[in-house]
């Protein structure tokens, strides 16, 4: 019976033994799981992060484009509207001088 004893004792140590390192491993492989979760996870942040970047980048210079077309269109505008405006003047002072001049020499209209 004492050599029954001994050997149990002794399969106990061993699964005591081999249940230690067994739960060593899975600490390591929990560990190493939790250490490329957080490779993938920056990863995927650093991924997200740089498509979000090259989206808005697009569309600033979609927005900067649009705003140069609508600048030239206004600016045109402003030139035609400059040069009526000009014309208009310029009408206006011929007959603004006719009418000094006729009034100076004496004359009614």
């Amino acid at each position: 019976m004492g050599s029954q004893v001994e050997t149990t004792v002794k399969a106990l140590i061993e699964f005591e033994s081999e249940l230690d390192r067994t739960m060593a491993e899975a600490l390591d492989a929990k560990k190493k799981m939790i250490k490329d979760a957080e490779g993938l996870a920056e990863s995927a942040r650093s991924g997200a992060i740089s498509k979000v970047q090259q989206r808005a980048l697009e569309r600033l210079a979609k927005a900067r484009t649009e705003a140069e077309g609508e600048a030239e269109v206004i600016a045109k505008k402003g030139e035609s509207l400059l040069k009526s405006f000009e014309t208009s003047i310029s009408k206006k002072r011929a007959k603004a001088t006719e009418a000094v001049v006729r009034r100076l020499l004496g004359e009614t209209q």
